[in-house]
């Protein structure tokens, strides 16, 4: 796929449930006429941002989030007293027909069906990137339903695949094999994949990050404090990303958000919503200019 560079790029971070916020945020832009040429997603963002290129409306997304079936997609895959006497025999030094842990708590194949029945006779309108990190290399992964001439993108006809094991959150589900890869939540790599919009020839980058360094912070234990430093090597990583003149950034606030993991989703989503609808002026200066 051919072209010249593309005039905007919106950029969505992961963000687990917190990703519903880029459905208020896509709302707003679309009321002020903003819309994108290309998109790209890591992890969760992955799923809002491949749902929104394959013709799903804000209103369809809104929609969806109300329907979610929440944890009818846990398949839990971790067999306790299985794995007791797996881990037990191992000691033993007994060969044991099963490994002593398996390699999630969820199996992650409700997740997968999911966003295939989601993605079902549908084709992309705007081109999609997806980024998920490999564990075999090491390296981010870029992956496309869409023909593009550059060596670090991969195509692949199999994208409900590439967005799973670009959610997938290590330790809690497996990873996902696609092709050479053995993927994993891309927020490993790039929390806020702005970079591969940047290789595609993006002139300007609308990224939304939902990730905020936790604060206060009063640490108790030895693990608040190893948490902590994992925090800030994140947060120095998407600062990283972020700091370029073609990049404007948006941080919905979702610290007052509270309740019930699956009751914060409306909310999540008027947060997006009041966070671009507040930065409207700024963001159309930045398209225009």
């Amino acid at each position: 796929m051919a072209h010249d560079p593309w005039n905007l790029g919106i950029a969505l971070s992961g963000g687990t449930l917190k990703a519903a916020a880029h459905i208020g945020v896509l709302s707003a832009l679309e009321q002020l006429g903003v819309r994108p040429d290309a998109i790209a997603g890591t992890s969760a963002g992955s799923l809002v941002g491949t749902l929104y290129a394959y013709g799903y409306s804000c209103e369809d997304l809104e929609r969806l989030v109300r329907s979610f079936p929440g944890w009818r997609l846990m398949d839990y895959g971790f067999p306790v007293a299985q794995s007791l006497v797996a881990l037990a025999a191992n000691r033993l030094g007994i060969r044991a027909k099963r490994e002593p842990l398996p390699p999630g708590l969820l199996r992650g194949v409700r997740f997968q069906a999911y966003i295939e029945r989601l993605l079902k006779h549908r084709r992309p309108q705007i081109p999609i990137f997806v980024l998920a990190a490999d564990l075999i290399s090491g390296r981010p992964v870029v992956f496309t339903p869409n023909h593009v001439r550059l060596d670090a993108v991969e195509h692949t006809d199999a994208m409900a695949r590439a967005v799973a094991g670009s959610c997938a959150l290590p330790g809690v589900f497996p990873p996902v094999e696609h092709g050479p890869y053995l993927l994993v939540d891309g927020a490993m790599r790039h929390y806020v994949p702005v970079s591969v919009l940047r290789q595609m020839g993006c002139r300007r980058i609308l990224a939304v990050n939902l990730y905020r360094l936790p604060n206060p912070f009063h640490p108790k234990t030895l693990i608040d404090v190893f948490l902590r430093a994992f925090d800030i090597l994140l947060r120095e990583s998407i600062d990283n990303d972020l700091d370029a003149p073609s990049v404007f950034l948006l941080e919905p606030d979702l610290s007052g958000v509270k309740g019930h993991p699956f009751e914060r989703l409306p909310a999540y989503i008027q947060a997006g919503r009041a966070c671009a609808q507040d930065h409207a002026d700024a963001v159309l200066s930045f398209v225009r200019s």
